[in-house]
C-alpha cells in the first residue's frame, strides 16, 4: 500500500513514493499524476514497474532534448548518451521513438546534412564510412553520398590539394604524399588520379 507521497526539497519534479511506511522510489511529479497515484492506494509490482518506466522514458526525453539542443544527433547517438547517464535501454529506447516522433531526431536528414557540409572537406568513402560509425541504416547512407556529384568530389579534392601543395616542391615524392593524403579523406581512385595527373609537369611524360 501507498503510505506517502513527497516531493523531494530539492527538486519539485521528482517525488519519493513509499510503500508499507519504507521507501520504495523516485518518480516525476507527471507520472503520479497521470497514473492518478495517492496515499491509502494498493499498488502492485507490475503496475509500479510501468510507472517506473514512464517516470524514466520521461526522463530520459528530457535529458535527450537538452543533448540534440547542442547539435543533430542519430539515433544511436542519442541512444548511447542516454545509456551513457545511467539510463535504464528500455527507457532510453522509448525516449528515442518520441524523439523521432516529433521529427527532433531524423537519421536521413541527418545523413544528407553531414555529406554536404563535409563533402568540400573528405570524400563519399570517408563520408560513407563516418555515417555507418555513427549507426546510420545503409539506406540513408548511400542515398546522401549518392546525392555528392562527380564535380562537386573533383573540385573539394582540387582544392584540398591546392593547400597541400602550397610550399612544397612539386615533384613526384610529393605528388604521392598527395595521392595518399586524398586517400585518407576518402577520395576514390579515379577522383584522385584526376587532381594528381593535373599536377604532372609535361617535361616528365
Amino acid at each position: 500500500m501507498i503510505t506517502a507521497l513527497e516531493a523531494q526539497k530539492r527538486n519539485k519534479d521528482k517525488v519519493n513514493l513509499y510503500i508499507d511506511g519504507e521507501f520504495r522510489c523516485s518518480l516525476t511529479a507527471e507520472s503520479v499524476v497521470r497514473a492518478r497515484l495517492k496515499a491509502g492506494q494498493e499498488l502492485s509490482e507490475e503496475r509500479l514497474e510501468e510507472i517506473l518506466l514512464t517516470s524514466e522514458t520521461e526522463l530520459a526525453f528530457k535529458k535527450a532534448l537538452d543533448y540534440i539542443a547542442r547539435a543533430m544527433k542519430t539515433k544511436k547517438q542519442v541512444l548511447d548518451y542516454l545509456c551513457g547517464k545511467g539510463f535504464d535501454m528500455c527507457a532510453a529506447k522509448r525516449a528515442v521513438e518520441k524523439l523521432e516522433e516529433y521529427k527532433y531526431v531524423d537519421d536521413r536528414a541527418f545523413a544528407m546534412q553531414y555529406a554536404e557540409f563535409n563533402a568540400k572537406q573528405k570524400g563519399a568513402r570517408r563520408i560513407r564510412a563516418e555515417l555507418i560509425e555513427k549507426g546510420i541504416e545503409e539506406s540513408c547512407v548511400s542515398l546522401a553520398v549518392e546525392k555528392l556529384s562527380r564535380e562537386q568530389s573533383e573540385q573539394a579534392a582540387s582544392d584540398l590539394a591546392e593547400k597541400f601543395m602550397r610550399g612544397k616542391t612539386n615533384d613526384f615524392k610529393t605528388l604521392n604524399k598527395l595521392s595518399r593524403f586524398l586517400a585518407s579523406r576518402g577520395f576514390d581512385f579515379d577522383t584522385i588520379k584526376s587532381v594528381v595527373d593535373g599536377r604532372k609537369r609535361d617535361d616528365w611524360d
